[in-house]
């Protein structure tokens, strides 16, 4: 009988699935009680103590988006310690992975090792354990993309007003948490498109994902206007672009003469001057994002003699973005091909062999706690606990080797997929998905490599949607195919029983 003719509930009820279940609730619960007893207090960095400022006093914007500092006052509205906070973001990845598992399973016929291989990568990989014990954004911005495209894969399979609404208000959700989010409708759109269901519901569903992004920003810009007195959707792009632009004169002259905009114009020679006078030095061997945030930076100096500067930093900090979004298009645009030696191609690199960047260590090897962290969470002391760096990277080491050995086996065996022709002999639903999982590959590829540094918690969701994808392409790649397998192909997307 076809895993098809029978329910996805009643597939997961099945003895063979609870087996599953259980052993994914021993290992998760097991995996959380040894966690809080290593680390009682998450891993902080910077940001964190960003998006805890903006949950402690309310504040409608922030540097970053507000999305995480709303879900710190949700998990504190549970616990005033810090432990509904990372429970929710482990068992939230950790209930995704395993969606992602059965879902696999149910659509595609793994081999028995493979399996066993699969749930090993999605839920003992302790990875997402210790990922998760962060207070940042990506565990729940991961784990919702994740989430989004399984959901995207039940569309391609069998599409319903209930599966398309669902991922439209998780597609809301990733992008409140991350303006990364903003180039998800486009893949959306391909999957609508390549689902069965009519033109006039395609279109519905098409456009409600690019209104819900269009509404978000408009209403974004309209509280940022209101608080701060600029008119932006988000000045932290502003920032990074002027950022990326810096990586530029460093190594090339700007021609001021075609600038009409005199505000450029005088922000392009402040930075000239700052470099040829200044005696701070910048790492130039790689994309960065060190002009963002270094206290001597010329986008920090400019800060002082910025014409329309207040005292109050936020509103300086935000007043900036316009200004140095124009600054950074302009320099870009102007000196492209410096701009691509200098800072795609080394950020292609870092995409390939993503550096672990916070996750090389616990605290980022601080052993103080800032103030605002301890008090809203009510720490007893400021110092932070043992760092254990063994344990991390035993962790994170093998996650980012296997990384890069996604990146490039999924390269090669979809570029062998189409050339042999071997996607002739596979369900739709299979050929479906994998386009569709190319297709959000690329675009987080070009997403990443053109405008911000590239670095392994980016790569996060693309890796984890990644592995039952591929492993199933491997799988058939190395398996003989049988004529006769062909034949049972299943018109719905699966393999009928014997095979």
């Amino acid at each position: 009988m076809s895993r098809l003719s029978i329910s996805f509930k009643a597939y997961l009820i099945s003895r063979e699935n609870r087996i599953w279940l259980f052993w994914a609730s021993i290992v998760s619960v097991v995996y959380f009680i040894t966690l809080r007893s290593i680390y009682p207090i998450p891993s902080y960095y910077s940001d964190s103590y960003t998006w805890v400022g903006a949950a402690a006093t309310g504040q409608p914007v922030t540097f970053r988006p507000i999305g995480y500092s709303k879900a710190l006052m949700f998990f504190r509205l549970l616990s005033t310690s810090d432990i509904a906070l990372v429970a929710g973001q482990f068992f939230s990845n950790a209930i995704v992975n395993l969606f992602l598992f059965f879902t696999a399973n149910y659509f595609l016929r793994f081999k028995k090792v493979l399996k066993w291989f699969l749930f090993v990568l999605l839920i003992i990989n302790p990875f997402y354990l210790f990922y998760s014990n962060y207070v940042s954004s990506d565990p729940f911005f991961n784990c919702l993309t994740v989430l989004w495209f399984t959901l995207l894969i039940w569309i391609l399979h069998k599409p319903s007003w209930f599966l398309i609404i669902t991922q439209l208000l998780v597609l809301f959700a990733l992008f409140e948490l991350r303006y990364n989010a903003i180039f998800f409708p486009a893949i959306s759109t391909i999957a609508l498109l390549l689902s069965k269901q009519s033109v006039v519901r395609k279109t519905v569903s098409i456009a409600s994902s690019f209104v819900l992004i269009a509404v978000i920003i408009f209403a974004t810009t309209i509280v940022t206007k209101n608080y701060t007195g600029t008119k932006t959707f988000s000045a932290f792009s502003g920032w990074q672009l002027a950022n990326n632009a810096l990586h530029v004169m460093q190594h090339d002259n700007i021609d001021t003469s075609t600038i009409k905009d005199k505000a450029v114009k005088a922000l392009v020679g402040f930075n000239v001057k700052f470099f040829d006078t200044a005696k701070q030095t910048f790492p130039d061997s790689g994309a960065t994002a060190v002009f963002m945030w270094h206290i001597s930076s010329p986008l920090k100096k400019y800060m002082n003699v910025y014409p329309g500067r207040s005292n109050f930093y936020f509103k300086t900090w935000n007043a900036l973005g316009p200004v140095y979004n124009n600054f950074g298009r302009t320099v870009i645009l102007q000196k492209p091909f410096t701009y691509i030696k200098h800072f795609v191609l080394p950020n292609v690199k870092a995409f390939m062999l993503p550096p672990l960047e916070m996750y090389e260590t616990y605290m980022e090897n601080g052993d103080t706690i800032a103030r605002v962290a301890q008090r809203y969470y009510r720490y007893k002391s400021n110092k932070s606990p043992q760092h254990y760096p063994t344990i991390y990277a035993a962790v994170f080491k093998p996650m980012q080797y296997l990384s890069i050995i996604v990146n490039f086996i999924y390269i090669l065996c979809c570029a062998v997929y189409v050339v042999s022709g071997k996607y002739k002999n596979e369900s739709r639903l299979y050929n479906k998905t994998l386009l569709c999982l190319t297709a959000f590959y690329i675009a987080n590829f070009f997403f990443i490599v053109l405008l911000a540094p590239s670095v392994m918690r980016y790569n996060v969701f693309i890796a984890t949607l990644s592995f039952p994808i591929l492993l199933y392409l491997l799988q058939q790649l190395f398996s003989p195919l049988h004529a006769e397998r062909a034949s049972k192909i299943d018109s719905r997307g699966s393999y009928r029983s014997g095979v």
